[in-house]
C-alpha cells in the first residue's frame, strides 16, 4: 500500500486481507485490481532504477568526454606553443 504523504511503500496488513468463504468471489475481484496495482508499481520501480543507472552512466561518459576534451585542448596549446 502507498502512503500517499510519505511515499513509502508499506507492507500489505494481514488482517485486512483476510476474507470468508462467501466473500471469496469480490475478494477475488479485489485481489486481481491489488496485484495489478502491485505488479505496476513494481514495474515503474524497475524502470526507474534503470533510468537512474543509465543516468549515472550517461554522466560519467560525460564527465570522461569533457576531460578528453581538455586534455585535447591543452595538446593543441602546447604544440602550438613551440
Amino acid at each position: 500500500m502507498l502512503n500517499r504523504s510519505s511515499s513509502v511503500i508499506c507492507p500489505p496488513n494481514p488482517n485486512r486481507e483476510a476474507a470468508t468463504e462467501s466473500d471469496r468471489g469480490t475478494v477475488s475481484g479485489t485481489s486481481d485490481q491489488r496485484l495489478i496495482k502491485l505488479m505496476k508499481s513494481i514495474y515503474q520501480a524497475d524502470q526507474q532504477v534503470k533510468y537512474l543507472h543509465l543516468q549515472a552512466e550517461v554522466d560519467s561518459l560525460l564527465q570522461q568526454l569533457q576531460i578528453l576534451q581538455k586534455q585535447r585542448l591543452a595538446t593543441v596549446q602546447s604544440d602550438a606553443n613551440n
